[in-house]
C-alpha cells in the first residue's frame, strides 16, 4: 500500500473541532499520517477558521462538501443529533466516516449505517478513546486475564460540572439531539464498563435534575446486572460544583481491586491483588497519565490507528467499528427505557427511549 497521506475532511467546526485541532490533528504524533483537504460548516466563518489553519477547502454546503475531489474519510464532529444524516450522506458519496459520540441517538440508525458501509465497502468507525487509555488497556487485559479473580462489582461514577450556559446553547441537553448526562458525557465511561467487564443484561435506573435546567437528566442511578453475574452501579451527573471531580471506575473482584480514575479514566489509583503486595505503585507509575480536561488525550491513538490500518488496508482492524460499538448506545437506551417505565428491563427486550432522537424520526 502507498505511505501517502490518508486525506479527510472535517465536518462540523464548532467547539469540539477546536479541542481536535488544538490537541490532536495538529500533534506530531498524528500529523504525517493525514492531509486536512476540506472542512465544512454551515456557519462559513468557522469553516473558513479551520480552512486557513489547514490551507484546505473550505464549505458550508454539505451538497458540495461531500463531492471533493480526492477525499477518502470525513471526520463527523457536528452535533450529537445529526450524526446519522451526516455519517449516512458521506457513506452514500461512498467516503469513509470517523463519528464523534455517539454513533447516532437511535440504535436503528447504527444499524442502517453498518449496513450501509458494508454495502459501499466503506467503514464507519465511533470514537471511543478511553478505551486506549493505558490505564484502561492494562485494566482490561488484567480482567480478562482473572488476575482480579471472579467479577464482584464494579461502581462508576462520574462527578462532572457542566454550568447552565453549557445546556443553553440550543441543543445540548435537548432529547432530540443529545440526551443528558448518560449519553452526553458518561457514555465513554458506560462504554468502559462494558468494554473491559462484558456485556450488560439488565438495567434497573433512576433520573432526575437537580442543579441544570435541560430537556434531559442531569444526574443518574442505576443498578445493572452484568451477563457474567457481577454487578455494576453508575452515578453520574453533570450537577457537581465548582468543577469536574471524579470520573472513575472501580471494580471489585474475588482476588482484588482496581480503581481507574482522574478526570478521564486516565490513571490507576488502586491496583490491589491477593498474588502481590508491592505492585500497586508499579502500575500507577507506568500505566497513569496525566490530562488536562475530561477529553483526555487517547483520541490521537485511535486515530493513528484507523490511519496506519486504512493506509494498510486492514480495513477489518480499524477501532472501532460500528458493530463494536452498538451495544453501548443500545445500554444507553436501556438505560433511558428503565427510567421511562419505572420498572427493570433486559437487554434481550431491546427497548428504545420513547424520547432520546426521537424527534429525527419524525422529520
Amino acid at each position: 500500500m502507498s505511505d501517502e497521506r490518508v486525506k479527510i475532511g472535517i465536518l462540523g467546526c464548532g467547539r469540539v473541532s477546536e479541542h481536535y485541532i488544538k490537541r490532536i490533528l495538529i500533534s506530531e504524533r498524528v500529523g504525517t499520517l493525514y492531509e486536512v483537504v476540506a472542512c465544512c460548516d454551515v456557519d462559513i466563518k468557522k469553516s473558513d477558521y479551520v480552512g486557513n489553519i489547514f490551507s484546505c477547502e473550505p464549505y458550508n454546503n454539505i451538497e458540495e462538501f461531500v463531492k471533493h475531489k480526492n477525499m477518502e474519510i470525513v471526520l463527523i464532529l457536528t452535533r450529537s443529533g445529526q450524526h446519522y444524516e451526516h455519517s449516512k450522506k458521506c457513506l452514500s458519496n461512498n467516503l469513509n466516516v470517523i463519528v464523534e459520540k455517539p454513533l447516532s441517538l437511535r440504535v436503528e440508525h447504527v444499524e442502517d449505517l453498518i449496513n450501509l458501509s458494508s454495502k459501499k465497502g466503506k467503514f464507519c468507525a465511533s470514537i471511543f478513546q478511553n478505551r486506549l487509555n493505558p490505564a484502561v488497556e492494562v485494566t482490561k487485559h488484567a480482567f480478562e486475564n482473572k488476575k482480579f479473580g471472579k467479577l464482584v462489582s464494579v461502581s462508576v461514577r462520574l462527578r462532572w460540572c457542566r454550568l447552565q450556559d453549557y445546556y443553553d446553547d440550543g441543543w445540548h441537553g435537548t432529547w432530540a439531539q443529545d440526551g443528558g448526562v448518560t449519553n452526553q458525557q458518561a457514555i465513554h465511561h458506560v462504554d468502559a464498563l462494558t468494554w473491559v467487564c462484558g456485556k450488560a443484561k439488565s438495567v434497573c435506573a433512576v433520573s432526575t435534575k437537580r442543579s441544570n435546567q435541560l430537556e434531559a437528566e442531569d444526574t443518574l442511578a442505576a443498578a445493572i446486572e452484568l451477563e457474567n453475574g457481577g454487578l455494576a452501579t453508575l452515578e453520574l451527573t453533570t450537577a457537581a460544583r465548582p468543577k469536574d471531580i471524579e470520573a472513575s471506575i472501580t471494580i471489585t473482584g474475588t482476588k482484588g481491586t482496581v480503581q481507574v480514575g482522574g478526570v478521564a479514566l486516565n490513571k490507576i489509583e488502586q491496583w490491589k491483588t491477593s498474588s502481590s503486595t508491592d505492585i500497586e505503585k508499579k502500575m500507577i507509575r507506568e500505566f497513569s497519565e496525566d490530562v488536562d480536561n475530561g477529553y483526555g488525550i487517547s483520541h490521537y491513538r485511535q486515530l493513528k490507528m484507523i490511519f496506519q490500518k486504512y493506509r494498510s488496508g486492514e480495513i477489518d482492524k480499524i477501532p472501532f467499528l460500528a458493530k463494536e460499538c452498538i451495544h453501548t448506545l443500545r445500554l444507553i437506551h436501556s438505560i433511558y427505557a428503565s427510567v421511562e417505565s419505572g420498572r427493570k428491563v433486559y437487554l434481550t427486550e431491546q427497548l428504545s427511549s420513547s424520547k432520546l432522537g426521537i424527534q429525527n424520526d419524525t422529520k
